[in-house]
């Protein structure tokens, strides 16, 4: 009998997933492992090898639909010619298991060159276009005594207006017509829809044309599918919404020691092929602070009612890319050094770029940090990954006016810092406390020369 393909587990707590793109069609022979479907969930996108050598007989889903996982989605013919022993189900969910955490096995692309600084791409949002400005709303007065050119007998409502239906009053709004100069052929000479059309049709050349009909307005707009990445963002932001009480913390840094520092480091860092960005050293000062305050560093297990302190440093990265916004987590960042923290951020954000991430690349993240610097803005509300118990959001380094201890104003490299968190975890004091003492360490750099 034909022999099914399961949706395997892609990443720890996925529990669906969405079917992208089928790469063979129905039909087709297939050997092992040749990768057969594109699957997408809320942490990385995969190509899906197929378990056995044969035919794929039927594809049981199509692109677009979401499938849970140990769910069936392909149907291969029970050919001797070449396939594989026939596996027992739990057999093959452990072994497509162990196939999906692979990844795709595709090798990551060189990064890009880039501009000054690698981390001012890794950022939340991106430009949105500017968008067209709509119609200035008029205000129009009524004619002075005299100067009303509707006839004298014209049938008035109890406030003096002329009688009109409301949708010819927000027609004519929408105009620009001046509706107590329409005729109205209803009742009692009330003003219709069509009577204000008219009005504005035999109007000089030089008014305002006609608003487009509903019609028209929609063959004007675009409707996308909320599919794949998109679809994954969405939800994972209404999770983070429902499942933890926000609160935002902001403070600002002079970084000017670490901008200097930055600037003497670059070519050392780059004789040992990596481009230095600020990241790395605020990645350095995180995790300072998070073992200092280590309920930053925790989640909530609500169906235990524990509190899960991790003694670990994994920081997610959120990175932009034309597709939508993915999270790689670089592991164990306590143990790298500044110049192996910025070769790794190049290969991931490329990696996320080109939709090469694997599970390993998005799975057991503790604490995330985005930096939206080059995108402008004072500050920002990111929103937490959730189970993480914070997300730090990283703004553009600016020169701006300081006062100094004897009252002399210079101009310094400030820094501002969001500090969005779970305030079911912790409290505001720790929240300031865990900012102060990060600001601390990115004012005085020169203790992290001891990593490198």
């Amino acid at each position: 009998m034909p022999r099914e393909f399961l949706l395997p587990e892609l990443a720890e707590s996925v529990v669906e997933g969405e079917i992208v793109r089928w790469l063979v069609e129905e039909g087709d022979t297939v050997t092992e492992d040749q990768p057969i479907v594109e699957v997408m969930t809320d942490k990385v996108t995969v190509e899906l090898p197929s378990p056995y050598t044969g035919v794929l007989q039927k594809q049981l889903v199509a692109a677009g639909d979401v499938v849970e996982v140990h769910k069936p989605i392909a149907l291969f013919a029970d050919d001797a010619g070449g396939e594989s022993p026939a596996k027992s189900e739990s057999g093959e969910i452990a072994e497509q298991k162990q196939r999906a955490a692979g990844g795709d096995g595709a090798t990551s692309k060189p990064a890009a060159a880039e501009g000054e600084d690698d981390g001012d791409r890794l950022s939340l949002f991106r430009p949105s276009k500017e968008a067209e400005e709509g119609p200035a709303l008029q205000v129009r007065k009524r004619s002075a005594p005299g100067g009303d050119t509707r006839p004298s007998s014209r049938p008035t409502g109890p406030y003096g207006r002329v009688l009109a239906v409301p949708a010819a009053r927000k027609l004519a709004r929408e105009l620009g017509v001046d509706i107590e100069r329409v005729e109205g052929s209803g009742p009692n000479g009330r003003v219709r829809v069509d009577d204000v059309r008219a009005h504005a049709q035999e109007a000089p050349s030089g008014a305002r044309p006609a608003a487009p009909t509903a019609q028209e307005r929609g063959a004007l707009e675009e409707r996308i599918p909320v599919r794949g990445l998109r679809r994954a963002i969405s939800q994972q932001m209404v999770t983070s919404h429902l499942q933890s009480v926000r609160t935002l913390h902001v403070d600002e840094a002079d970084v000017s020691g670490l901008v200097s520092l930055r600037k003497r480091l670059k070519p050392l860092a780059e004789k040992r092929g990596a481009k230095l960005s600020y990241l790395p050293f605020i990645m350095k000062a995180t995790v300072a602070a998070l073992k200092a305050y280590p309920m930053l560093n925790a989640s909530l297990d609500e169906d235990a009612g524990e509190i899960v302190r991790k003694h670990y440093y994994n920081l997610g990265l959120a990175v932009a890319t034309d597709s939508g916004l993915v999270v790689p987590v670089v592991h164990d960042v306590d143990s790298k050094s500044v110049v192996e923290l910025a070769v790794e951020l190049q290969a991931k954000a490329q990696r996320a770029r080109d939709g090469k991430l694997t599970t390993e690349d998005v799975k057991g993240g503790t604490f995330s940090i985005t930096n939206i610097g080059s995108l402008g803005g004072l500050f920002s509300f990111p929103i937490i990954n959730v189970p993480e118990a914070a997300i730090l959001g990283v703004h553009s380094i600016k020169k701006r006016p300081v006062v100094l201890e004897d009252d002399s104003i210079v101009a310094r490299e400030m820094l501002y810092l969001s500090l969005s968190f779970d305030h079911r975890l912790v409290d505001g004091a720790e929240a300031a406390m865990f900012t102060s003492y990060l600001i601390e360490i990115l004012e005085t750099p020169e203790s992290l020369l001891l990593d490198l």
